[in-house]
């Protein structure tokens, strides 16, 4: 063998541990240890979670999480995470601080030195938070793999058939392929490995990150992830180019707007009515939907909503917000969502699929048939209001007070077919002429 083929090469394969720089910290007057990783390192240095399993340490781990974080990596290159949180026993892991570094640092907080972990422990390495990013990077490098496996199989058929214009596909093909697994090594994330002494301990460590972390609201998500379809069209027409229905009554910081509150809906609200105007009342977007940049589509379909039920319900949106709330069922976001699932049940040219359909109506026979509902949109619902033969609203027996109907996903689904089949069938309309 040549000398030349080991000139500047370390055999790093017959190695016993991998080393890294790390940092070692004290966190509640644990040692923890911080350091970066490429993803491919993380996926072969920690375990994918086990799927649906109860563990000793932590919850049971929800595949389609995984899943969407996965999707979130691949789909963008500016895609951005907080360092994972790991936990290992003492005495697995070695630590060696650099003395001529730490030198430099007067009283540092942090020490900086080269962490040794053996690679015959790495099970003893836990997830303490990240189990479904974790999951993700797995599934996304298992993907990438198989990608560049498939692609270089089509290449290589292709140069056996011959065909130039087949050969030159198949080659972009093994490139971006290529490029995509590349990314796996060329991006890292951050590392901290907490030391502590049992799976209990762990178990309450993770209990305290949990009670401890401030959860975005649903609301406030919409504004700020604008990587979605929904969250755009949601924002276009509440702030940044607003339907005069919305202008400046669009709470975004509460997924439920209550009271004297002077926002007329959520959000939260907004976001599941533009999606129902597009899939349907409980539909989803489909990823074919999302990278298709559909945008004017759904905005479209959003502005001729709100302008019917403007038009339609004009007496109720006079109305101060509070007032809305107090007086009409429009005041209610669950009913204004079922409205927005009726106006696709009508009016719609695609399924819940997008496949193409016919309409049930036109738009201008939907909006006849909203200012045939206008009468009787007065709260609290009475005993006898034909509201109440659709089953979906709770009872007014026993003096309970009725503003609005059931938000369970069956109720929603039942109102809108409910409301759907009095516009195909007028004389269902259980409403006094």
């Amino acid at each position: 063998m040549s000398n030349e083929l080991l000139a500047g090469k370390v055999l790093t394969g017959y190695h016993r541990e991998d080393t890294f720089i790390a940092t070692r910290k004290y966190m509640g007057g644990r040692p923890v240890f911080h350091l970066d990783m490429s993803i491919s390192q993380l996926t072969i240095g920690v375990e994918a979670p086990p799927i649906g399993v109860e563990q000793d340490d932590n919850r049971i781990v929800d595949e389609n999480r995984g899943k969407l974080f996965r999707d979130y990596v691949s789909d963008n290159e500016e895609w951005a995470s907080p360092s994972l949180l790991l936990w290992c026993p003492r005495g697995v892991l070695e630590f060696n601080p650099i003395t001529e570094l730490n030198a430099l640092v007067d009283e540092a907080v942090s020490v900086f030195g080269v962490l040794q972990v053996p690679r015959n422990a790495r099970q003893s390495i836990r997830i303490l938070d990240g189990q479904h990013r974790i999951l993700g990077f797995h599934l996304w490098i298992q993907r990438l793999n198989k990608e560049l496996v498939d692609a270089r199989l089509h290449l290589s058929e292709a140069m056996k058939a011959g065909n130039t214009a087949v050969i030159e596909k198949a080659k972009e093909r093994v490139e971006k392929a290529e490029f995509q697994l590349d990314r796996s090594n060329q991006e890292s994330i951050g590392i901290d490995i907490l030391l502590c002494d049992s799976a209990k301990e762990a178990r309450q460590i993770f209990a305290d990150i949990a009670n401890n972390a401030k959860g975005m609201v649903k609301a406030l998500s919409i504004g700020f992830d604008q990587s979605k379809i929904v969250n755009r069209v949601t924002s276009v027409v509440a702030t940044d180019n607003p339907h005069p229905l919305l202008a400046d009554r669009v709470d975004f910081n509460k997924d439920r707007v209550a009271g004297n509150s002077t926002f007329l809906i959520s959000a939260k609200t907004l976001a599941d009515s533009v999606r129902a105007l597009s899939v349907g009342i409980t539909g989803r977007v489909s990823r074919n939907q999302e990278i298709g940049r559909m945008d004017g589509e759904f905005e479209r379909k959003a502005r001729q909503f709100l302008d019917a039920v403007g038009e339609a319900f004009s007496t109720d949106f006079k109305l101060t917000p509070s007032e809305m709330r107090q007086k009409s069922l429009l005041g209610s976001g669950t009913f204004f969502r079922v409205l927005a699932g009726v106006w696709f049940e009508l009016t719609s040219t695609t399924d819940t699929n997008g496949k193409p359909i016919k309409a049930k109506m036109t738009s201008s026979d939907a909006l006849a048939f909203f200012k045939k509902l206008a009468p009787y949109t007065a709260i609290p619902l009475k005993i006898d209001s034909g509201w109440l033969t659709t089953g979906a609203f709770p009872s007014p027996a026993k003096g309970v007070v009725v503003t609005a109907p059931s938000s369970r996903n069956q109720d929603l689904k039942l109102l809108t077919n409910e409301i759907t089949n009095w516009a195909i069938d007028p004389t269902t309309l259980p409403f006094s002429k």
